[in-house]
C-alpha cells in the first residue's frame, strides 16, 4: 500500500557538512522539522527564532506568582475563619497579609516589565 502525501514533489539540493550543521541547528531552534524549516525559509523568505528559554523563565515566574496568590488566598481564608469565630481580626495577621500582597505586586510589576520588553524586542526584529 503506497502512502498518499500531501506534498508529492521532492526537492533536493546539496550542501557541505558545515552548512548542513548550521541548517539543522537553526531548524532545531525554531522547533520545526527540517522539511518545514526549509519550506518556510524558501516560501516566506525568513523565519523568526523565538528564545524558548526566556519563555520558560517567564512561565516559571508566572507559576511562582500563582503559588503566591494561592498562599494569600489561604491566609485570607484563615483570617476570615478566625474573624468569624472571635468577631475580631488580629493586627499581626493583617500586616502579614499586606506584606505578602506587596511582594506579589512587586513581582508582578517586574514580570510585566520583562514581558513587555521582550514583546517590544520581537516587534522590533519583525520590523527590521
Amino acid at each position: 500500500m503506497t502512502k498518499k502525501r500531501k506534498r508529492n514533489i521532492p526537492f533536493q539540493f546539496y550542501v557541505d557538512s558545515n552548512e548542513e550543521f548550521i541548517i539543522r541547528e537553526k531548524a532545531g531552534r525554531t522547533h520545526k522539522n527540517l522539511s518545514d524549516y526549509l519550506r518556510s525559509i524558501a516560501i516566506k523568505g525568513a523565519i523568526y527564532e523565538v528564545n524558548f528559554e526566556e519563555i520558560d523563565e517567564f512561565s516559571k515566574q508566572i507559576s511562582q506568582l500563582r503559588f503566591e496568590f494561592n498562599r494569600i488566598g489561604n491566609n485570607i481564608n484563615q483570617i476570615a475563619k478566625k474573624a468569624n469565630l472571635i468577631d475580631e481580626v488580629d493586627q499581626e495577621d493583617m500586616e502579614v497579609l499586606q506584606d505578602e500582597m506587596g511582594d506579589i505586586q512587586k513581582n508582578y510589576r517586574l514580570l510585566s516589565r520583562k514581558v513587555l520588553k521582550e514583546i517590544q524586542e520581537v516587534v522590533r526584529k519583525l520590523e527590521e
